[in-house]
């Protein structure tokens, strides 16, 4: 089960020709989760989330397009949450506890079970939280 969950990352499917993309919808493809550094929350973020939330959170990825429900503006959670989330609710929300329709009801995945599958979790939701914080729009 863990390869399963651990052999999951998003990226899109581009079509080779200029023909080919005006009549292919986007595609999500799967791929492995790549091993990121669990103190670099920036690096695990570009690795882990901006396929579908963007570079800079906007819900703008390259994968945004060819999912059912569109990524959330990870920009925007100070202002739907006053004071930010939790880490618990952050962690709950890696863990699929507490995920918007978008996770586990399409190709994209909750990402508890690959951190815990690579390791130190914990540390890796605490900086990923950290990171996305630094996101938050004033």
């Amino acid at each position: 089960m863990f390869r399963t969950i651990l052999g999951v990352t998003l990226a899109l499917a581009l079509p080779v020709t200029a023909a080919a993309q005006q009549k292919a919808a986007p595609k999500v493809k799967l791929g492995p989760a790549p091993i990121t550094n669990a103190s670099d929350g920036a690096e695990m973020y570009q690795s882990y989330c901006a396929t579908c939330h963007g570079k800079t959170g906007r819900g703008d990825g390259p994968a945004a397009t060819a999912l059912k429900t569109h990524p959330s503006d990870l920009t925007q959670l100070s202002r739907l949450h006053p004071g930010g989330l939790s880490q618990k609710d952050f962690e709950d929300r890696v863990n699929g506890l507490a995920m918007p329709l978008a996770h586990g009801s399409s190709p994209m995945p909750v990402w508890g079970p690959v951190f815990r599958a690579i390791g130190n979790d914990q540390l890796r939701i605490y900086n990923l939280k950290k990171y996305i914080d630094s996101l938050q729009a004033q």
